[in-house]
C-alpha cells in the first residue's frame, strides 16, 4: 500500500470515529416533530403512557367513577385529541353513563382543571367501549385523567380489565394502544 492510501485510510477512520461521536448529540438537539403516515395522518413520535387506573369505590353494584391517567410526554410530537376506554370480556358487561364522563389535568380524584369535552360516545354494538374527545388537543408534556362513570360495579368481584387507546390530532387517528388499567372489584359474598 502506498503512503498515500495509508493516510486516506486513517483519515477515514479517524473521520468516522469523529462523526460517530457527534452524529447522537446532533441528532438528539433536532425538534421532535410527529410521524406522517403519508396520507395526511399523524402519528406520536414518542408514545403516550398509561400511568395509572383506579375506581373510586371497589364494593358491588355501587356506581363509581373509573379514572385512568396518561402521561404525554414532551417529546410526544403530537397532542392528544382522544381517548378509547374498552372493557375486556369479563362475567358481567359493565355499563356507563356517558353523559358524567370528564377529563382534567394531573391524577388523584380530585386533579388539576378540567378540560372541556367536545364528545364522549360508545358504540351500540359495544356500550363497555367509550371514547372522549377533548373540545381542545391536550399538549405535549401534560398528565391527563379521563373519568367515566359506571352506573354500577360489577356484582361479580374480581380483576376487569380495560383496554386504553390514545389518538393524536386528526381524521383518521389510527390510535396507539398504551395498555390495560386493571380495577379489582369485591363481590358480595366478600363483604
Amino acid at each position: 500500500m502506498t503512503k498515500f492510501h495509508l493516510t486516506k485510510t486513517r483519515l477515514l477512520g479517524f473521520s468516522a470515529v469523529v462523526l460517530s461521536a457527534l452524529l447522537p448529540i446532533t441528532l438528539s438537539q433536532l425538534p421532535t416533530n410527529a410521524i406522517d403516515l403519508g396520507d395526511g395522518r399523524t402519528f406520536f413520535d414518542k408514545p403516550p403512557r398509561l400511568i395509572n387506573s383506579v375506581a373510586t369505590f371497589n364494593s358491588p353494584s355501587t356506581p363509581s367513577e373509573y379514572l385512568f391517567t396518561i402521561l404525554l410526554p414532551e417529546d410526544a410530537g403530537e397532542p392528544l385529541q382522544a381517548v378509547s376506554i374498552v372493557q375486556k370480556p369479563n362475567l358481567e358487561r359493565i355499563r356507563f353513563e356517558l353523559s358524567k364522563s370528564r377529563a382534567f389535568f394531573g391524577e388523584g380524584l380530585k386533579g388539576g382543571s378540567s378540560i372541556p369535552l367536545a364528545q364522549v360516545e360508545s358504540k351500540p354494538t359495544n356500550p363497555s367501549e367509550v371514547t372522549i374527545f377533548f373540545e381542545e388537543p391536550v399538549t405535549p408534556g401534560n398528565k391527563v385523567t379521563v373519568s367515566i362513570r359506571a352506573r354500577r360495579n360489577p356484582s361479580s368481584g374480581g380483576v376487569y380489565i380495560f383496554g386504553v387507546t390514545a389518538f393524536s390530532v386528526g381524521e383518521n387517528s389510527p390510535g396507539l394502544y398504551l395498555g390495560s388499567g386493571r380495577l379489582h372489584f369485591t363481590s358480595r359474598s366478600d363483604r
